[in-house]
């Protein structure tokens, strides 16, 4: 068997099994796990604890905007505490260094996505939300 001979077969077996490859993985695409955790943290319902509500006041934000905006996070993983029980803490970065001058640690209820405290990166903006319970 020569060289062409062989490189026929390879052809009869690639060529279907590339076809039949794009068919199943056609529109599926990958998502990392970073980006899973988001979608399914911005699908489920926000609540928003009394810090979180009065930092939220600080930045002059409403809570549509600050929904808004948790499309532009990412979940930093190493500070993290995904297993902490009852539910897992997720410390939420900003993925560009914009006007988003905030991270958030976010608990990962069951169908509730609950922000207790959001820390100010900027010095400049003065809150007095740390004695709120």
């Amino acid at each position: 068997m020569n060289f062409w001979q062989r490189f026929r077969f390879f052809l009869v077996g690639f060529i279907p099994g590339c076809i039949i490859l794009f068919f199943i993985i056609n529109k599926k695409g990958c998502t990392s796990p970073n980006e899973l955790k988001m979608q399914e943290l911005q699908f489920q319902r926000l609540q928003l604890g009394n810090k979180a509500l009065c930092k939220l006041n600080c930045l002059k934000q409403t809570e549509a905007s600050f929904k808004l905006n948790l499309k532009k996070f990412e979940v930093n993983y190493s500070l993290s505490e995904v297993h902490k029980e009852p539910y897992g803490l997720y410390v939420l970065e900003a993925k560009e260094t914009t006007s988003l001058n905030y991270t958030m640690t976010v608990e990962d209820r069951d169908s509730i996505t609950y922000i207790d405290d959001i820390t100010l990166l900027n010095k400049a903006l003065t809150c007095q939300c740390d004695t709120v319970k």
